[in-house]
């Protein structure tokens, strides 16, 4: 053991990556760029401590492979369609927008077709590894700034097999053949519809069998099968490994085991993740960052500008809210993980002079680490921008007619948007549906509602919403962003106005309450909710005692989770509402045991506490009855008693009454 040269390098990546990452968190700045510090510090450009720097890789390769398997199982099928549009069309466009302009300026400084070309398909990728990683950390992943970064990044990521193979048709000297390039695309295509359905069909069936073992090593080991499995397949046939391993995330997402692979998954995603940015740091030669420091920053701060120029046209192209689109402009600003992979190649070639090689190296890692500044500052960035041009929002409507007080202002018209709109309908309330997705606005119309195209979290819009004059205002949108600056400027406009927010983790409740909202519901606490109002009935727990937990609950649980110390005190009035007395039913089945029986000799009160109260027969209610009523089939049993009585006595009167 004291032999092996990996474990050595393990061991000192982590002694110096740890210190670097709590010196920078405690100062604010995030823990990637402690990482790419530390690649820095310990490797062959810095003290040189590493000695297997290629085994290094190998399992960084492996973090990004297990980081984009668990993205892939935060989406699902059915999101992926959702945002077909964002990636064939947005993927496209940003990826010609940007490969040009970088291609006609290096040909304009004297560089060869080749190498302009090259550099070009080297700026135009973003980070998949990052973004995504900061898009699930921030719980943005399905917001709608969140849908447009990830179309995008998938198409970059597919658009990867186009670029090596006309990079592969450079330095071999074969020249490129659009025939042959776009035989080769059909066929990563193909294979990937191929390994979507194989893994769709089979996976499943594969964790049914093992889950069936409860044995959690097997379940583990089947994991990294199919994780690695899938990415190698993947990788033979001509595509990267990531992508590979999200296409088996994504195939297995809406699976009933998809939560606890996640939760096995993740520590090992975090660690060999980190090495990934480690290996990148590695590679930087610092003493040419320091002699062409001032050069390099205004490198990156030109690519800067450019990608984000980019998206944001992309983002004006697809009808994006200018705010998401400058939002999403700065998110993928930074050159990506993928574009090593062309850097590398064609350095192999002899394509990039060193000079060129070490800039783009450089300027890489430069952008990636100013990412998480982005992320936590460009939702201000947008708000700012938009005031400093003048921006006003402009409508696809004029000011909302047929709408006069005390209306409901849906925001999202996704499926509880749509669920609260029809009921809106059906008992004739005033309300108007907005939505940033043009789809939904004319299905919110075809269904006969007053419905506009807008972003929520401008406070134009929500005046031409007749927010001044709106009794309500309901969030049913899954952008933490857009809710809350729509939460605060609706509250600015109309302090009187009831808000209404549907959000989907209790972190995000008292941010929301102290911006001004007056109820948030949390799916994550109603899913607890519902799951112990299920496990209460098959208890057969009477259901007016069941509802009156889930008022309990949601009264005093929303509450103890802005205030944890009321917990224990509000927590007493459980006991008191169990014991007070309520009345349950139960209905006489044909063939039951106890037809024909009097109600003397069954002897529920004396058996189980309950008394019964009266018995229904044809519509017709006997109070009271005496010992001597003859019970029969059809008749309605009207029980009395506390919680604990009436369930011994519906226990009973189920054993007397199986179902077939």
């Amino acid at each position: 053991m004291e032999g092996i040269p990996l474990l050595k390098d393990i061991v000192i990546i982590m002694a110096v990556s740890v210190p670097v990452a709590i010196a920078l968190t405690k100062v604010g700045l995030p823990t990637i760029v402690g990482f790419f510090l530390t690649g820095m510090i310990i490797g062959p450009y810095g003290f040189g401590l590493i000695a297997e720097k290629e085994a290094v890789e190998v399992l960084a390769e492996i973090g990004i492979v297990l980081l984009l398997f668990t993205i892939g199982l935060e989406f699902s099928v059915t999101r992926m369609l959702s945002i077909k549009r964002e990636a064939m069309i947005g993927g496209a466009l940003q990826l010609i927008l940007t490969i040009l302009p970088v291609y006609f300026f290096m040909t304009y400084v004297g560089l060869s077709f080749e190498i302009a070309l090259l550099v070009g398909f080297v700026v135009a990728m973003s980070s998949s590894a990052i973004v995504l990683k900061l898009l699930v950390d921030r719980v943005e992943v399905n917001s709608s700034h969140g849908k447009l970064s990830v179309g995008i990044l998938l198409f970059q990521d597919i658009g990867v097999v186009l670029m090596v193979l006309v990079i592969q048709g450079f330095g071999e000297g074969t020249g490129v053949s659009l025939i042959g390039i776009g035989k080769e695309i059909g066929v990563a295509l193909a294979s990937i519809v191929v390994i979507v359905l194989a893994v769709a069909y089979f996976v499943p069936k594969l964790f049914y069998e093992v889950v069936k073992l409860r044995n959690r090593e097997v379940f583990m080991l089947t994991i990294v099968l199919v994780c690695l499995g899938t990415a190698w397949v993947t990788s033979l046939l001509g595509l990267s490994l990531a992508i590979g391993a999200f296409i088996a995330g994504l195939a297995i997402s809406e699976s009933e085991y998809s939560n606890q692979i996640v939760a096995e998954v993740l520590p090992f995603r975090d660690t060999f993740s980190s090495l990934f940015f480690i290996s990148i740091g590695m590679l930087i030669e610092i003493s040419f960052i320091y002699s062409s420091f001032l050069n390099l920053i205004a490198i990156v701060v030109g690519i800067i500008i450019l990608k984000a120029l980019v998206v944001i046209i992309v983002g004006q192209v697809l009808k994006y809210p200018l705010r998401l689109s400058i939002i999403v402009g700065l998110n993928l600003a930074q050159i990506g993980e993928f574009a090593f992979i062309l850097i590398m190649m064609g350095n192999e070639y002899e394509m990039l002079p060193n000079n060129l090689y070490q800039t783009l190296l450089a300027a890489s890692v430069m952008t990636m680490a100013i990412t998480p500044f982005f992320f936590e500052y460009s939702p201000n960035i947008a708000a700012y921008v938009g005031k400093l041009f003048g921006y006003r929002y402009k409508s696809h409507e004029k000011k909302v007619e047929g709408l006069h007080q005390d209306h409901v202002i849906i925001v999202g018209y996704g499926l509880n948007g749509k669920n609260l709109a029809r009921v809106l309908k059906e008992t004739a309330i005033e309300h108007v549906v907005m939505d940033i997705n043009s789809v939904r606005i004319k299905q919110a119309r075809k269904s006969g509602h007053i419905a506009h195209f807008g972003d929520s979290s401008h406070p134009e819009v929500l005046k031409r919403m007749g927010i001044t004059r709106a009794k309500m205002l309901v969030l049913a949108v899954t952008d933490p962003v857009t809710t809350r600056r729509t939460v605060q400027f609706a509250r600015e406009i109309n302090p009187n106005v009831t808000i209404l927010v549907r959000t989907r983790y209790i972190k995000e409740l008292e941010e929301l309450y102290l911006l001004g909202a007056d109820q948030v519901i949390t799916e994550e606490f109603e899913t607890s909710v519902e799951v112990f109002a299920r496990v209460l009935k098959e208890y057969n727990i009477p259901g007016n005692i069941i509802q009156n937990q889930i008022d309990l609950v949601r009264q005093e649980g929303y509450a103890m989770l802005r205030n944890p110390s009321l917990g224990h005190e509000r927590l007493v009035n459980l006991a008191t509402i169990l014991e007070t007395s309520v009345m349950e039913t139960f209905y006489v089945e044909p063939g039951c045991s106890i037809e024909d029986k009097t109600l003397a000799s069954l002897d529920i009160r004396k058996k189980c506490g309950a008394t019964v109260m009266a018995i229904i027969r044809d519509g017709k209610a006997s109070t009271n009855p005496r010992g001597d009523f003859l019970v029969k089939a059809g008749d309605m049993l009207v029980l009395l008693g506390g919680h604990f009585e009436l369930n011994s006595a519906m226990t009973m009167l189920q054993e007397k009454c199986p179902t077939e």
